[in-house]
């Protein structure tokens, strides 16, 4: 049995295809999603009527993320969110959810325990009890994860990184993010597992693809202007794999006032953002320039 295991799509189709596509070339029979499937790029509508695609082909199992949350708590009048850097972006994936799409969010649950070929594996967006926590392979609280996981295995997402820890005979696998990876490179990240008579191997995919749609949709389709810094601070984000966008907020947050557009603007330059889509994207380009000179030769 072969598994691919998807977490934090934020709503980037262009990547999610990519990752799709990878796992039917490697055989995938089954499809598992840790959440956050929405919010922050360009095209919540294309991501859902994939995932929806995939349930009718394929057993999938999936959760809720933290992102969902969000989405339910404004369909229910706990929050609320407006246009400009703080929560213009949660606004325009807001608009662009369907009924379906947020009764689809109500019907799923943070964590699970599922078995595929004998084996139990405990899923969860983050933990089994916070859909933020944020734990990755230099966290000291991951010992405590480790000893709370009543299975052998847990896949986790919501940190955007890739990685498979061991401890005493369990294992942790964060599948990393599809669509604003972590780590150092802009490419799509996700696991494959295999399970065989009750033994499970897992493969950590990365995937090549064009961020050019990308950028061009962040623009095109009305984000930028609806979340203005923000919607910049995650392009920055998936074209250098690094996190600009919290480097950015925090910037902003400790001016205490997230409301300031001036503000977010101003904290951009300091980070040597650009604004324009062509700007954005000649600073793509040149990245990919730069990884291609610094690749070693083939021989």
């Amino acid at each position: 049995m072969k598994v691919a295991v998807f977490s934090d799509i934020h709503s980037n189709y262009h990547a999610f295809r990519a990752c799709y596509q990878d796992a039917l070339a490697q055989q995938a029979q089954q499809f598992i999603f840790l959440g956050d499937y929405i919010s922050d790029l360009a095209d919540p509508r294309k991501t859902m009527d994939l995932v929806y695609e995939i349930q009718q082909k394929y057993p999938t199992v999936c959760l809720r993320g933290n992102r969902e949350r969000y989405m339910l708590e404004c369909q229910d009048g706990i929050s609320s969110f407006s246009r400009g850097s703080k929560s213009g972006s949660l606004l325009y994936t807001y608009e662009h959810l369907q009924q379906e799409d947020l009764a689809f969010f109500r019907s799923l649950r943070i964590c699970d325990t599922i078995e595929i070929g004998g084996v139990k594996i405990e899923i969860a967006h983050a933990t089994a009890d916070d859909d933020r926590h944020y734990f990755d392979n230099a966290d000291g609280n991951t010992a405590a994860v480790f000893q709370t996981m009543q299975c052998n295995y847990l896949l986790t997402g919501h940190s955007h990184k890739q990685y498979i820890l061991h401890q005493n005979g369990k294992t942790i696998i964060n599948p990393g993010s599809v669509g604003i990876p972590q780590g150092g490179t802009p490419n799509p990240k996700y696991a494959m597992l295999e399970i065989v008579n009750g033994n499970v191997s897992c493969t950590l995919r990365e995937v090549t693809y064009d961020l050019t749609e990308v950028i061009h949709a962040q623009f095109t389709s009305g984000l930028v202007d609806c979340a203005n810094g923000w919607a910049i601070g995650i392009l920055y984000d998936i074209i250098t794999g690094q996190e600009q966008v919290l480097k950015l907020l925090q910037r902003v947050q400790n001016l205490n006032n997230v409301q300031d557009e001036a503000a977010w603007h101003r904290e951009a330059v300091r980070l040597g953002m650009k604004f324009s889509e062509q700007e954005i994207l000649s600073v793509y380009h040149q990245i990919i320039h730069k990884q291609r000179e610094q690749a070693p030769a083939l021989l």
